[in-house]
């Protein structure tokens, strides 16, 4: 006897109850390891003292005169962020089995947050300081490895390679950054992959203590590495803008994340999620931050 030939058109559906997350950074990867303060009002300015010199005294008894010593600021200022998503009313009885996403919502709100955070960073690593009494002198990065240095012989545009590691570990060498605080050096995905295909990386005879562990470079050349697509890029040039640093020598002001969850009565009840966040974050110590440009063009 033949099979009932209407059977499958009453096959059902099934359908996901939940909501998966779309590929995304969740976690920042450069928070932990800047300086974290928080201002109370729009903007705060850091202090520094030059350097002290000590002078040769030259005469007996002679008379005492006193020395300048320099004084410099460095400003911060904060800005609002914020990530808003509505819910009609009836969108809960209508999904059916399917849940309201509003916690995944919370959780995608918590990772935009992190990433801002990590662009707030990367943004202010490499791009315009501002000092003076009124906070309105800017400063760019006065520490930088140009796009097309070399060791030896002519110039030539390149990506990340290890005569530029060397070059930003001697300007914080011989800027005499402490070297009790740990090294960071901070490029995108392009970068790592010009490392991995540096024969003087992978060869351990070469490099001792290992750069790369299951293909994954930490640590090399005394700079912890930290890899994100948040670091500036050129549009126009194709040029990356990495930096090596020190913790103190970038800081973000940061006074948390806050989610608001309500019923807005003038919008038909809609259900509103909001989370704000209020961050900003400087580079307040030029000697602390080396940029390293890299071409990354194919």
């Amino acid at each position: 006897m033949p099979a009932l030939t209407k059977i499958p058109e009453h096959y059902p559906i099934q359908f996901e109850t939940n909501w998966r997350q779309r590929v995304q950074a969740k976690q920042s990867i450069l928070k932990e390891y800047v300086t974290l303060d928080s201002i109370a009002g729009k903007e705060k300015s850091y202090n520094f003292l030059e350097a002290a010199v000590m002078r040769e005294i030259t005469t007996r008894a002679g008379e005492t005169t006193a020395q300048d010593q320099e004084s410099k600021k460095r400003w911060n200022r904060t800005k609002g962020y914020d990530a808003v998503k509505r819910f009609d009313e009836f969108d809960d009885a209508l999904l059916g089995a399917i849940v309201l996403p509003d916690s995944d919502v919370v959780i995608s709100h918590a990772a935009a947050y992190k990433r801002k955070c990590d662009e707030l960073i990367a943004a202010a690593a490499v791009g315009t300081a501002y000092t003076g009494e009124d906070g309105v002198t800017s400063v760019t990065p006065t520490q930088t490895v140009a796009v097309n240095y070399v060791e030896t012989g002519s110039a030539a545009n390149s990506g990340l390679t290890v005569a530029k590691l060397r070059a930003a570990m001697f300007k914080l060498d011989d800027a005499e950054v402490d070297e009790d605080e740990e090294r960071f050096f901070v490029a995108g995905p392009k970068q790592k992959e010009e490392l991995l295909r540096t024969t003087e990386l992978t060869s351990k005879d070469y490099n001792v203590v290992q750069a790369l562990v299951e293909g994954r470079i930490d640590r090399f050349m005394g700079f912890k590495f930290r890899w994100t697509k948040r670091t500036v890029v050129n549009t126009s040039t194709d040029i990356r803008s990495c930096f090596a640093y020190v913790k103190s020598g970038i800081v973000l002001s940061d006074d948390g994340l806050k989610t608001h969850m309500d019923i807005l009565p003038t919008q038909n009840h809609a259900l509103q999620i909001r989370s704000v966040a209020r961050l900003g974050s400087a580079r307040v110590e030029e000697e602390k931050v080396v940029v390293v440009y890299c071409d990354q063009s194919p």
